[in-house]
């Protein structure tokens, strides 16, 4: 059996796995609720809660912090507790509160682990090992921990049975082989560690799974503890324990007996509370497309299961309403569900590599959107209507050309054109291709990406001094993260990088740029051909500039001007104010950010229907959506009757509705929904939700110049610092100042202060 993640989805599986997952929703309900009652919380339950949906009260997180730093042996001045409990309970418990168990009150807890007297005698316990190698695998805490790691591993796979594979003891191997998983799970870069595992849950598949889902045989009885201890264990290894193992179609799944055991209740003795519903936890986790031990928070933030489950509960609701659908053929639901499937796995990737709470809830925020509209389409019905693409956060039309196309869009200035499902094709390789940074970025030598093998830090840098890199390979770090392999343009090193969005883009333009401005100071050059060889001309910084459309040049591309001469599309150079989709040009590829306002344009009489995203500049009208065949080179209002509709549910046309969020050293200032007359800008919806929670904002500037300088004492650093506000819109960077972007209906507007 080969460990990984399984993503279970809903569409087409029987009822009974269904209901289970509702049923494990409840027990975790019950579960959080009776562990946020308690007087007196430990580190144990400071992750449960956590983890929960709500996550942790301050009151609740005060209440287990001060548990830990008085019960704990080393922390309190007492002695050492037996194998290690208590000191992995408190490194864990600490790190679910924020914490840097290396330094509380003034005592460094990670070191005590890393000079543990019980793991260093001639034969400890391999309970003291892995309670020992759990607390340090937690976090990078420096040299000495990470070589206290590795002793720790080879000392847990050196203990095991040669032959079985499994770890034995005279009173039972079920519990001590599934801690022993457990801590290995968080170690799957040391040498023969995933060989071990994978071994390892075989025999325990083969051996000791019961029937009824339990786990024990003629010489190891099954109890509660063992079963809870051992589904944690195959979880946190990837294992999915809402299905029955190895294809044993006779035998219950895991996860079920452990809510036939009813160990979650107000009866339950606290410790098979505790455990059970922390073991749900990890179970659901897994299920929702995690990856590793759930209480590994070096790996795993608090945040990351709340949106991973928020994101699954939506593709759920939306597979429940597609099966529901008794208009529509089988072979029709399942094209869409397999939609929603996609665009799920996706989202979870995205989230999976997310390490902010901000960038998590984006990701979520439009996957669910992403999920709510996939329709169900009459696939034995021809239709000439357009197709609805959303790319980029940016909605577009393509309409296929045709004569009659007019007729049917006139008809109604409100019209919706018919949505059929996108066509989902393999994602076009980014090797090859060049990006540049767009925060700061870490550079490892290996895919291993800790800090001894990481090589180079790139600063946050402005635009036009952003590092560019030559993508020489995708592949998933050792934490299971979508990375690149890259080469930097500049000095020829190479190494392995993040390559989500939030931290990598696309160097070039490749939509239809029909104007650009020139950022670089000293300027650019027009050529005459592609080859940029043959200088024509010098046109100076802030120059507009109107263009044909992009040309293609190896891994880079060019901009065709209007008068025939080439410039680079490259973004550090210019910066386009004008981008246009049309149905004879593909969308844009994810790695090149357009204006992030959704703008699903209605279409008008003309015989090739496009939508037009204008960015503003000093000099125009707040950005407007156009359709038709209007190409004027100067922005123009929508005179086409059509109305924009930014999210697909606006009914008011005079107004938009946004949220917006400010939040500064990881706390939120103010947040809340904000109706502004259509045409107002990002920065009238933030004066909008001061003025409501008085806050005080100071700002410089105005339309495509302004930005915030300071809110509430938060004041942007000197020139070079990068200290400041930085801006995003539904989880993106727009290419336009705050006080220039025009929000549309249901926008998600977020302020965060960069130290």
């Amino acid at each position: 059996m080969l460990v990984g993640i399984f993503l279970l989805f809903v569409g087409g599986e029987n009822l009974a796995q269904a209901d289970t997952a509702a049923d494990v929703d409840s027990a975790l309900s019950t579960g959080v609720k009776l562990t946020g009652q308690k007087d007196t919380l430990d580190g144990w339950d400071a992750d449960i809660l956590a983890t929960s949906d709500n996550g942790i009260t301050d009151e609740q997180a005060q209440n287990a912090y001060q548990n830990i730093i008085t019960t704990n042996y080393f922390l309190s001045g007492q002695d050492h507790g037996y194998a290690g409990v208590s000191n992995v309970s408190g490194v864990i418990g600490l790190r679910a509160l924020g914490k840097d168990p290396a330094n509380v009150e003034k005592k460094d807890l990670v070191g005590q682990v890393i000079n543990d007297p019980q793991a260093k005698i001639a034969k400890p316990s391999l309970y003291t090992l892995v309670n020992d190698l759990e607390a340090l695998s937690t976090g990078s805490y420096g040299k000495e921990s990470e070589a206290a790691r590795t002793t720790l591993t080879k000392a847990i796979l050196d203990q095991r049975d040669p032959n079985s594979g499994i770890w034995t003891a005279s009173w039972g191997d079920v519990d001590l082989t599934a801690r022993a998983i457990q801590s290995l799970s968080m170690n799957m870069n040391q040498p023969g560690v995933p060989a071990a595992v994978e071994k390892a849950i075989a025999a325990i598949e083969n051996n000791y799974y019961q029937p009824n889902g339990g786990f024990g045989n003629q010489t190891n009885k099954e109890d509660q503890y063992n079963n809870i201890t051992m589904v944690n264990a195959l979880a946190a290894a990837g294992v999915d324990v809402y299905t029955s193992l190895n294809g044993k179609s006779d035998c219950q799944a895991p996860v079920q007996r452990l809510l036939d055991q009813k160990d979650i209740s107000a009866d339950s003795n606290s410790m098979l509370l505790q455990q059970a519903t922390f073991t749900l936890e990890q179970a659901k986790f897994t299920k929702d497309g995690g990856q590793g031990w759930l209480f590994n928070f070096a790996q795993n933030p608090t945040f990351r299961a709340r949106e991973l489950a928020k994101i699954n509960t939506a593709a759920t609701t939306k597979r429940q309403a597609i099966n529901n659908d008794s208009q529509s053929s089988a072979t029709d639901k399942t094209t869409a569900i397999n939609t929603v499937n996609q665009t799920l796995a996706t989202y979870i990737t995205k989230i999976n590599a997310d390490t902010t709470s901000e960038a998590a809830i984006a990701d979520r925020a439009v996957g669910v959107n992403e999920i709510n509209q996939v329709k169900v389409v009459d696939s034995s019905a021809a239709s000439s209507s357009g197709t609805t693409i959303t790319n980029n956060y940016t909605t577009i039309i393509n309409s296929a050309p045709s004569s009659s196309s007019s007729s049917v869009a006139a008809s109604s200035s409100s019209a919706v054109p018919a949505v059929k499902p996108t066509t989902t094709k393999k994602p076009k390789s980014a090797k090859g291709s060049i990006v540049y940074a767009l925060t700061t970025v870490k550079l490892y030598q290996n895919t291993n990406f800790d800090k001894r093998n990481l090589t180079k830090t790139y600063k946050k840098q402005v635009r036009a001094s952003r590092p560019m890199f030559r993508v020489l390979k995708q592949t998933t770090n050792t934490q299971g993260h979508a990375i690149y392999r890259v080469k930097d343009l500049k000095s020829g090193r190479t190494g392995y990088m993040l390559s989500a969005g939030k931290y990598l883009a696309g160097a070039y333009y490749s939509a239809k740029v029909t104007r650009i401005k020139v950022l670089n100071r000293n300027g650019i050059n027009e050529y005459s051909n592609p080859q940029l060889s043959s200088r024509k001309k010098h046109v100076r910084k802030d120059t507009s500039l109107n263009v044909k459309k992009v040309v293609g040049y190896g891994h880079a591309s060019r901009l065709l001007l209007t008068n025939g001469r080439y410039v680079s599309a490259n973004k550090k150079l210019v910066f386009a104010t004008k981008i246009v989709q049309s149905s004879e040009q593909n969308a844009d590829t994810a790695s090149t950010p357009v204006v992030p306002t959704p703008s699903p344009a209605t279409p008008t009489s003309s015989s090739s229907s496009t939508t037009t995203t204008t960015v503003p500049n000093a000099s125009t009208n707040p950005s407007t959506t156009t359709t038709g065949s209007n190409n004027s080179d100067t922005p123009s209002s929508n005179t086409s009757g059509s109305t924009d509709n930014h999210s697909g549910t606006d009914t008011n046309a005079s107004t938009e509705t946004v949220t917006v969020s400010v939040n500064a050293n990881g706390s939120v200032l103010a947040s809340g929904s904000i109706t502004l007359s259509k045409g107002a800008t990002a920065l009238d919806a933030l004066n909008a939700l001061a003025s409501r929670h008085s806050m005080s904002i100071t700002t410089v500037g105005s339309g495509i110049t302004a930005y915030v300088k300071g809110i509430n004492g938060y004041n942007a650093g000197p020139a070079g610092t990068m200290t400041g506000w930085l801006y995003s819109v539904n989880g993106n960077q727009p290419n336009t100042s705050i006080g220039a972007y025009v929000v549309g209906n249901g926008d998600r507007i977020s302020l965060n202060y960069n130290k």
